[in-house]
């Protein structure tokens, strides 16, 4: 795999999809497993769980996700690489048009003081998903090689035109009711979303931060970065 390849490779490892020539792999190839990566499609995530601590918030709502599946990572775009080696630093944005994800719900709580409860599938549609990402390491030899062992990672979210949302089973299963909420809930999308967005970082920041350290762990960096002209 040539130099600039797998650099793409390793910071799409890092920053949530998989480089230009993997994106058009069918759905079981979307993996790395020489570097021991699962695949992407879906981004498995186990759990996710908010809820507002502000009784007064218009929008009060538990919700606990479980077995996220996140689809469609793999077609999102790296864009503004940089590479400081020197001091070890990747900077990168990324960019995915659309991507969406189902999940298993359990909610309580009100939505402008109005009561919602359920259990369920829960279906999302995001549009315009946009991350900066910032991968920092330090040198260490493996085999007589210069290696980058990653020691931090950040994932920050900068954009998000549209979050779309479907709760099934709202009240039992009340038809009435729940398109009510759901209506509601899609109208106030910006304050779910902005309780989701920590712990989505989070998740992302330290599972993509564990696949780049496994990449980088293999290859040296004279194999993916050219060293600066003396």
């Amino acid at each position: 795999m040539a130099p600039q390849s797998l650099l793409s490779v390793a910071v799409a490892a890092a920053a949530l999809l998989l480089a230009a020539d993997l994106a058009t792999a069918a759905p079981d190839k979307l993996r790395l497993p020489d570097f021991g990566i699962p695949s992407l499609e879906p981004f498995v995530i186990p759990q996710l769980v908010i809820g507002d601590s502000n009784t007064d918030a218009p929008v009060n709502l538990h919700i606990n996700f479980s077995d996220i599946n996140v689809y469609n990572l793999p077609t999102a775009k790296i864009s503004n690489i940089k590479f400081d080696y020197e001091n070890l630093r990747i900077n990168a944005h990324a960019q995915v048009e659309k991507a969406f994800a189902e999940a298993n719900y359990i909610m309580d709580g009100r939505i402008l003081l109005i009561p919602a409860k359920g259990e369920g599938k829960v279906y999302l549609n995001f549009t315009n998903l946009a991350a900066d990402i910032t991968i920092n390491g330090e040198r260490h030899m493996k085999k007589n090689r210069d290696h980058m062992k990653v020691k931090e990672f950040t994932f920050k979210v900068t954009n998000a035109d549209k979050l779309e949302m479907q709760f099934d089973n709202l009240f039992n299963g009340d038809k009435t009711l729940g398109t009510s909420i759901n209506n509601l809930v899609n109208e106030n999308w910006k304050e779910i979303w902005s309780q989701l967005l920590p712990p989505l970082e989070e998740i992302f920041g330290y599972t993509f931060k564990e696949y780049s350290r496994r990449i980088f762990d293999k290859v040296a960096l004279d194999d993916v970065f050219l060293p600066p002209s003396s």
